[in-house]
């Protein structure tokens, strides 16, 4: 079923075109697909990437617009060694504006106009692509602020909780059955717990009264998910590093009775053979940080 489900992004998304085709219209634009496209590109998880897209299409669409006339005043129709020297242009262009991230969409735009039929008016043609561009990121930007703005502050914490709940299966498997358990699926979930923080981190501050303390919320709450983020990575390295060695001592009696205290069973306290008194110096070492940074992930979750 899940693979059927239609987010709110996906809804807003299609609201968004939808507007920006309706106001293109009511100005009764001749490409009312620049509408659509710029709906499409500004309806993003992250504020900070919604900016970025329009950013992008805005300078994109105006160095490319700009230079393609500059084209088309000097050298009426064209040539194929012409635009090739004018995409060298662009791109250097966006380069020493600093506008690296345009460069793609400056070409496109560059090209469209020295293609454009000579019997339209490409300086036209310029215009309503810039005007109907910035209709569908307007659109798209009050739609993602207005309706329910996109807010993963539960998922964050969601996402901490079940994977702080994985580490006394991985113990019990590597400290007590002397197995490796394939710790591929709790990487995967650092790096994504990663990118949602991030986007926490980006999300605006609404309204316009009481920002200022709204902010200052904001950013604990943020600084709150890293620490128990930062946490989940340290227990994330001392389990690795626990994986890592070639013998497997029994635990000593302390760390017995923490792994007890995580709800394990430990059947024996005597170390296998081939292990050294070494190589339970190292274990206890990494199963210490481990469980203290555990201890600590408790103690912080605790207090919220």
């Amino acid at each position: 079923m899940n693979r059927y489900h239609i987010g709110l992004r996906t809804v807003k998304t299609g609201l968004a075109v939808a507007l920006a085709l309706l106001f293109a219209g009511m100005r009764d634009s001749p490409a009312p697909i620049f509408a659509a496209i710029g709906a499409i590109v500004a309806m993003s998880r992250a504020w900070q990437d919604a900016v970025r897209a329009c950013l992008t299409q805005l300078a994109g669409i105006t160095c490319g617009v700009l230079i393609g006339w500059m084209f088309q005043y000097l050298t009426p129709g064209y040539f194929v060694w012409e635009v090739g020297v004018g995409i060298v242009l662009v791109i250097l262009a966006c380069n020493l504006l600093r506008l690296e991230f345009a460069v793609p969409l400056s070409c496109i735009v560059f090209v469209s106009v020295c293609l454009l039929d000579s019997s339209k008016d490409f300086v036209l043609y310029g215009v309503n692509r810039l005007l109907d561009t910035s209709i569908g990121l307007v659109t798209a930007l009050a739609i993602n602020l207005a309706i329910k703005p996109y807010n993963n502050r539960n998922k964050i914490a969601g996402m901490i909780e079940r994977t702080q709940r994985r580490f006394p299966a991985y113990l019990e498997e590597r400290v007590l059955h002397c197995r490796y358990p394939d710790l591929t699926e709790l990487h995967r979930t650092l790096r994504t717990l990663d990118d949602e923080l991030a986007i926490f981190a980006q999300q605006p501050v609404l309204g316009l009264r009481h920002r200022t303390a709204r902010r200052i919320e904001q950013e604990r709450e943020a600084a709150y998910l890293l620490g128990c983020a930062q946490l989940l990575t340290k227990m994330a390295e001392e389990l690795t590093s626990l994986c890592t060695m070639d013998a497997c001592p029994a635990p000593s009696a302390e760390m017995c009775a923490r792994l007890a205290a995580l709800g394990l069973t430990v059947e024996s306290s005597g170390a296998p053979d081939g292990s050294t008194p070494e190589d339970r110096i190292v274990q206890t070492y990494h199963l210490t940080n481990l469980l203290d940074a555990n201890d600590f992930l408790n103690e912080l979750r605790a207090v919220r």
